[in-house]
């Protein structure tokens, strides 16, 4: 994968042209799918210790503690859903937040049409589960001609990268959320394990996935969620794991995700992201 790193979060992020790395929403498919990820010599991921975020039962703690002054990304209903989700972030101690450029979501827009049309170099065993891997490539800054917004943030306490993404829904942009959700819930039903072997250059790198379910609690904003796990064949801890939930409205669809070290499946982290995803839906 090429994309850029997004400048580290918790430093002043000064707009610059550049791929967007994906590290996040597009995680679920884009991480899967390819060699590299976040965690992979990323700085965003560098271990930390991982105690603020939740307490010793597990459950999410709220904390009043250091939360940043407003992104101010404007007044489209993206933007605002997107800012609110963040702010809400802020108060679970993600407080270094970054929000993509214009010139990014391009970017990944474009990297996103890259990677479809070079599917071929990844081999999925059972072989009908690379359909539904592939497909799970989704992203709502992905959808083309979208007003759509995204935000990384980052804590002291987790060693990965949260995300949240918002988009507008036009009526393709719609039936593009449907296939994604229909695509989680195959991957859940018949695909939760599979092997994996992507061509690097002359090499290539085995992996095994797993796919389970997301420990949503009652009421839930989400409409389709899942936690994945990718490992290379030659260990046995994860290599990376990652959390995403979704929402869709009557005209937008929100994704959170948490990607990173084997916390990010855990239950603490659905609460937080069910959090983040009901703020966005209540600044609609």
């Amino acid at each position: 994968m090429s994309a850029d790193l997004l400048p580290p979060l918790g430093r002043p992020a000064a707009p610059r042209r550049g791929r967007l790395r994906l590290v996040a929403a597009v995680a679920a498919g884009l991480l899967a799918l390819t060699g590299c990820g976040a965690g992979d010599n990323d700085p965003a991921a560098a271990s930390v210790p991982a105690d603020g975020v939740h307490d010793d039962a597990g459950t999410a703690v709220h904390t009043e503690s250091a939360a940043p002054e407003g992104l101010g990304l404007g007044d489209r209903q993206d933007e605002r859903m997107a800012e609110a989700a963040a702010e809400r972030a802020a108060t679970f101690g993600f407080v270094r937040q970054r929000a993509a450029t214009a010139e990014e979501i391009d970017a990944a827009r474009e990297d996103s049409r890259d990677r479809r049309a070079d599917a071929d170099r990844t081999t999925v065993q059972p072989a009908q589960c690379k359909a539904p891997l592939t497909a799970l490539d989704f992203s709502p800054i992905a959808l083309d001609g979208a007003e759509a917004t995204r935000v990384d943030v980052g804590a002291d306490t987790f060693t990965g990268t949260g995300t949240v993404e918002v988009a507008r829904l036009t009526g393709q942009g719609r039936q593009d959320v449907e296939r994604h959700i229909q695509t989680v819930n195959a991957l859940r039903a018949d695909c939760r394990e599979m092997t994996m072997t992507v061509q690097e250059g002359d090499a290539t790198v085995d992996y095994r996935l797993e796919v389970s379910d997301a420990p949503l609690s009652d009421g839930t904003p989400a409409q389709s969620a899942l936690v994945w796990e990718r490992t290379l064949a030659s260990e046995s801890e994860p290599q990376l794991t990652a959390q995403v939930l979704t929402a869709v409205t009557s005209d937008a669809v929100v994704m959170v995700s948490f990607v990173g070290r084997p916390e990010a499946g855990r239950k603490e982290f659905t609460l937080i992201a069910e959090e983040m995803l009901a703020a966005a839906l209540a600044a609609d």
